[in-house]
C-alpha cells in the first residue's frame, strides 16, 4: 500500500505585510479578493501550484469561482490583478499557476509523520523524568538529529550539475526557480549521481507516464521536496505488440 502524503500550507507571518497584498485589499472587494487567493492557495496544494481548466464551463475563471464556491466577478478581479502583480501565471489550455506556491507547499508522508509523532513523544516523556533525560542515550539522540539537519559540507565544485539535471528532468518549467533550489542543496559528485539515477526511475513511473506526463511535479519542487528519496513506484508496462495480418504475405509482422 503506497505511503499516504499529506500537504500544508505554510502562510508567512508578514503575508499581509506583503505589497501585492496590500495593493490586492486597496481594490474593490479586496478583502474578498485575499480570501480568493487563500482560496486558489489551498486548491492547488497537492498540484503544485497548478489550477487545471477541465473545460466543464466556458473559462477558467467561472470553473475556479464554482469550485470556490464565490463570486465570479470577484474571482475574475482576484486572478487578473495576481496576473497584473506578477503572482500568477496563465498558461496554455487556460491553466493557472501559482507562482509563489514553490516556497509555500509542505508535505510529508504518512511514515515520516509516525516518526516525527514518535520522537514528540519521546521527548515528551523525558521532560517528565529530567535526571534520565540528562542520559548519554538523550545526548546520542540529538547528536544523530544534528548530524541529520546539517547538510555535509559540500566538496569543491558542490552545486555544479544542475545542466546535467535540467538536461534530463522531463518537464523544464520555472528554470530560475529551479536553479535556487538546486543551489540551495549544492550537491556533490555523489548526491549528483544519486538524483539523476532516482530522476531516471521516476520517468519511467505510472504517474510520471500518466496522462502524457501531466502529474509531473515542477522541477522545483521536485528537488526542495527532496523527491529522489520517495520510493519507487511500480514501472508500467508497455502494450503487447498487436499482430497485423497481410494476406499478401500472412507471415509477415511475425515476431
Amino acid at each position: 500500500m503506497p505511503d499516504k502524503r499529506y500537504y500544508w500550507l505554510k502562510l508567512k507571518e508578514d503575508f499581509f505585510d506583503e505589497k501585492y497584498i496590500k495593493a490586492l485589499r486597496k481594490l474593490p472587494q479586496g478583502d474578498s479578493q485575499v480570501i480568493v487567493y487563500l482560496k486558489m492557495q489551498l486548491k492547488s496544494l497537492k498540484t503544485e501550484g497548478i489550477i487545471n481548466y477541465e473545460g466543464i464551463l466556458p473559462d477558467c475563471i467561472s470553473e475556479l469561482a464554482l469550485a470556490l464556491d464565490e463570486d465570479e466577478n470577484v474571482v475574475r478581479l482576484t486572478v487578473e490583478a495576481l496576473i497584473r502583480f506578477g503572482v500568477v501565471e496563465r498558461l496554455e489550455n487556460d491553466t493557472l499557476y501559482m507562482l509563489a506556491m514553490q516556497q509555500l507547499i509542505g508535505s510529508e508522508t504518512q511514515t515520516a509523520a509516525r516518526v516525527r509523532k514518535h520522537r514528540e513523544n519521546i521527548a515528551l516523556q523525558c521532560n517528565a523524568t529530567v535526571t534520565k533525560c540528562n542520559t548519554e542515550k538523550e545526548i546520542r539522540e540529538k547528536r544523530v538529529e544534528k548530524e541529520k539537519d546539517t547538510p555535509p559540507t559540500p566538496s569543491k565544485g558542490a552545486g555544479e550539475g544542475f545542466d546535467e539535471f535540467w538536461k534530463a528532468y522531463p518537464k523544464k518549467v520555472a528554470k530560475a526557480q529551479a536553479q535556487k533550489a538546486w543551489n540551495k542543496i549544492k550537491p556533490d559528485k555523489a548526491l549528483l549521481t544519486v538524483i539523476i539515477g532516482a530522476l531516471e526511475r521516476q520517468k519511467q513511473s505510472a504517474q510520471w507516464l500518466r496522462d502524457d506526463g501531466q502529474y509531473i511535479p515542477y522541477p522545483a519542487t521536485w528537488l526542495n521536496g527532496r523527491r529522489w528519496e520517495d520510493m519507487q513506484e511500480q514501472v508500467s508496462q508497455p502494450a503487447p505488440k498487436k499482430y497485423e495480418y497481410d494476406p499478401d504475405n500472412p507471415y509477415a509482422n511475425w515476431d
